[in-house]
């Protein structure tokens, strides 16, 4: 599938067929997206295609920050926007952007005229709920399993519905509760404490956001559970790595976050130029234990 979406007349482009990109970070700080913002500017550089980032100032995902500063990128006529439509509130404000001409890029969203996306650059997370699943299902015996996500829609809405039809094909994995955090590091210790006191059943806690790792770590340890209850994590941030080697994580996901962010800075200088682009681009995700993830992280997975 092509994308398809309606464009305006497009600003002074460069060479490249685009004059500027600007990429709204969700979460500029936090490693994963600071690689995929690293790595855009890189191949956007390469292209000869200015490149601004910006983003919410703290440690959290603002989404009403993030809108203003598309709202921003719209009335300075930039000639691109990438950014992670975290709600739908944002389908309006870039369907704006599209009418405007200015060419818009998604990571973990969706493409079409719906959505105001020319392209869609992410793993797919109903593929990632599935791997959470078969890779919990190899643990013997009934596992309990208690989520973590973003909130009730979007990508994290998709990550819970594929784990949970996942799990149902399996012989002893359960979803025994959901928790929100809104993808706030700050969020996540307390409800992960509140999983955990809520649900003493549950033996694993899972989430698709590498910012719940920390808090939902530190809840394990708080109550004494390490050796009872582990976590399965994104990306080796906030203590992945270190949860891997004494056993608090049972294993983590890795995704190709620097081709992610490189085909983004391509994928819009292509549809600048008229250039057929897929309007979903997957990049690579997959499971690993304490054994075999440092080979990937050379090659630019996080």
């Amino acid at each position: 599938m092509l994308a398809g979406i309606a464009m305006g007349p497009a600003p002074a482009a460069t060479a490249a067929g685009l004059s500027s990109i600007l990429f709204v970070n969700p979460l500029p700080k936090y490693p994963a997206w600071r690689l995929i913002g690293d790595c855009l500017a890189s191949r956007a550089k390469e292209l000869e295609i200015p490149v601004t980032e910006s983003g919410p100032t703290g440690g959290a995902l603002d989404a009403t920050v993030m809108i203003q500063q598309i709202q921003q990128g719209i009335a300075n006529k930039v000639g691109a926007i990438a950014t992670f439509p975290a709600t739908n509130g944002f389908v309006p404000v870039l369907q704006q952007a599209g009418k405007a001409g200015i060419r818009v890029g998604t990571f973990y969203g969706a493409a079409g005229t719906e959505s105001g996306s020319g392209v869609n650059i992410g793993a797919n997370f109903e593929r990632v709920g599935e791997i959470f699943a078969e890779a919990i299902a190899r643990r013997p015996g009934p596992q309990k399993v208690g989520l973590m996500a973003q909130g009730p829609s979007g990508a994290a809405k998709a990550f819970v519905d594929a784990f949970t039809a996942a799990a149902a094909k399996t012989a002893n994995v359960t979803v025994t509760a959901v928790v929100y955090t809104n993808d706030d590091a700050s969020k996540a210790l307390d409800q992960a404490s509140t999983l955990l006191t809520a649900h003493p059943d549950v033996n694993v806690i899972a989430s698709h956001m590498g910012t719940a790792t920390q808090g939902a770590v530190a809840a394990i340890k708080s109550k004494g559970l390490v050796g009872k209850v582990v976590f399965v994590a994104n990306g080796i941030a906030g203590g992945g790595e270190q949860g891997l080697k004494d056993g608090t994580v049972y294993t983590l996901m890795l995704q190709d976050l620097c081709t992610a962010g490189s085909s983004m800075a391509d994928s819009l200088a292509a549809l600048a130029l008229g250039k057929p682009v897929p309007a979903q681009i997957d990049v690579g995700v997959r499971m690993f234990g304490a054994d075999d993830y440092k080979d990937y992280l050379a090659k630019g997975w996080q």
